[in-house]
């Protein structure tokens, strides 16, 4: 189930960048034929968009009671530099790596900012 959630939040993070980088079809110049394909791909995962946001007061909540940890996904660096108490660091690059260290039949609230 924790495995499960991780990879849904990474697909979702993943997922936002990709669709970020998809072409748009330019359109067709005057008097040139228009040919409608199908789309190549189907969008399977999530969007970013659809990732469960709460408000900051609900997720201080949930930690203090010991019901959600906070991950911070930023570099290394950036950790070092600030963060939020008790938070794990766990850079986005490593998380599939690194799910083991998330603690079982906890939420899991990410940021990185």
């Amino acid at each position: 189930m924790r495995n499960l959630a991780a990879v849904a939040i990474a697909s979702m993070l993943f997922g936002s960048v990709a669709s970020a980088q998809m072409k748009v079809p330019q359109a067709p110049q005057s008097g040139s034929p228009v040919v409608i394909q199908p789309a190549l791909q189907t969008q399977t995962e999530p969007s970013l968009e659809s990732a469960r946001r709460i408000p900051r007061a609900e997720a201080i909540k949930l930690v203090k009671e010991k019901k959600a940890i906070f991950v911070d996904v930023r570099p290394k660096e950036s950790y070092d530099a600030g963060h939020i108490k008790g938070a794990i660091s766990i850079p986005l690059s490593e998380l599939i790596a690194r799910l083991r260290e998330l603690p079982p039949k906890k939420f899991i609230i990410t940021y990185c900012a």
